[in-house]
């Protein structure tokens, strides 16, 4: 396990400390549940692929002309980490 110490301000850590309270977690527990949902949302926006309709037609086209009988690793991994990420929701 890992030990976190932030130095933060007195009022800061009053709101962390009320917040934590009225949720019923420790101060503890309420620092690692919001570190922990904002990085899992940085993770998710920053893997995000956004393409112009143009390049999701070429996309599309390109991925629907393809003739595979077994996927390769990479589109199984892809396919998997999707699949979670739905599901999370």
């Amino acid at each position: 396990m890992l030990c976190i110490a932030p130095r933060i301000s007195l009022s800061v850590s009053e709101i962390i400390e009320r917040a934590a309270t009225m949720q019923g977690h420790s101060r503890t527990d309420f620092l690692i549940a919001a570190a922990l949902e904002k990085a899992e949302q940085v993770i998710a926006e920053q893997s995000l692929v956004r393409l112009a309709l143009k390049d999701q037609r070429i996309l599309a086209a390109a991925l629907l002309s393809e003739e595979m009988e077994i996927p390769s690793s990479f589109l199984e991994k892809l396919s998997s980490e999707y699949a979670q990420r739905v599901e999370r929701r």
